[in-house]
């Protein structure tokens, strides 16, 4: 008699059946965003907070190389030949968390996932004829030869430490599901939804979006996608130049003064780049404005429509 056979003849029986063993729950080391911010400027040398996008009380971290190697993978701030079609990618990092629940993501290390049958809105993980993707082979070998080595190679170029909360918080773990949406704004697609509910099903991960044209960010938190602020930080710039980092061009300082107004003074906007026949370049700044305060029921009426565009209710 079988082991199934033998179980389905106790439920005939009445006889009950043990109670299956559950699994504990995961548990995080308790630290607050806020001293993690302490933690980074102490220990990863002269740094600084470049981006921020959106709001919540969730975080998502993003330290210096790891930012470094999104800008890289998705060529961000300008539109490159791989990055005008969606790309999806995987981080590695810590989970921490604060006396009132509230979960801060640090992001370390991304590894490209290999899609095929890309468009600007998809990227598959199966063949042109729907066909294994060998491609995928890669991304457990990466992974485990990251995960394998990341202790010893836990220094930068300049001696600090690349992550400061390996001692804390242990080996790295799967913390971040990503993909593009290349010039077309950050948000969730239904599809989105349903593959970011399944991937976070159990554990607080990050559903991250990124539009590398438009140099924007979007975070969320667990399967319910609970709204994450999104921190990157970067190397501050004199102490490349000292170290013989070769600095940033006009344009992309022009790009990233930009960038930063339109996200701190609360207007709504774009900012892009094009290079131009002969290696001229264009670079569009749009701005969509408040209306003044005192104006006639025209600007009211804008006024409204302004109110329900930057609150999401339209």
């Amino acid at each position: 008699m079988t082991k199934w056979q033998t179980e389905e003849k106790k439920r005939e029986q009445g006889i009950p059946m043990p109670p299956k063993r559950r699994k504990p729950p995961k548990t995080y080391p308790i630290c607050s965003w806020k001293r993690a911010l302490e933690r980074i400027q102490s220990q990863c040398g002269p740094v600084h907070i470049a981006e921020r996008h959106g709001k919540g009380e969730h975080k998502v971290i993003f330290l210096p190389e790891a930012a470094r190697e999104l800008e890289v993978m998705v060529s961000y701030g300008r539109r490159s030949p791989m990055n005008a079609k969606e790309q999806k990618y995987t981080g590695y990092g810590h989970y921490l968390m604060d006396e009132n629940g509230h979960v801060t993501v640090i992001v370390k290390h991304l590894i490209e996932i290999q899609t095929m049958n890309r468009s600007p809105v998809s990227a598959s993980n199966l063949g042109p004829n729907g066909e294994y993707n060998p491609g995928l082979d890669f991304l457990a070998y990466h992974r485990e030869e990251f995960l394998r080595t990341e202790d010893r190679y836990n220094t930068d170029a300049w001696g600090h430490p690349v992550d400061p909360f390996l001692s804390l918080c242990g080996p790295s773990e799967f913390v971040l599901e990503g993909h593009t949406h290349p010039d077309l704004g950050v948000f969730y697609s239904r599809t989105d939804q349903v593959s970011g509910a399944a991937r976070a099903a159990s554990l607080p991960v990050c559903i991250f979006v990124c539009d590398p044209i438009r140099r924007e960010m979007l975070g969320s938190i667990g399967r319910n996608f609970e709204e994450a602020e999104v921190i990157v930080y970067a190397r501050d710039r004199d102490f490349q130049e000292q170290a013989g980092v070769q600095p940033a061009s006009p344009v992309e300082e022009a790009i990233g003064l930009a960038s930063r107004w339109i996200r701190n003074s609360g207007c709504a906007g774009t900012v892009r780049f094009r290079n131009r026949m002969g290696g001229r370049g264009c670079l569009t700044i749009k701005l969509v404005l408040p209306p003044p305060k005192g104006s006639d029921p025209t600007c009211r009426r804008y006024q409204k429509s302004w109110a329900q565009h930057t609150t999401g209710d339209s």
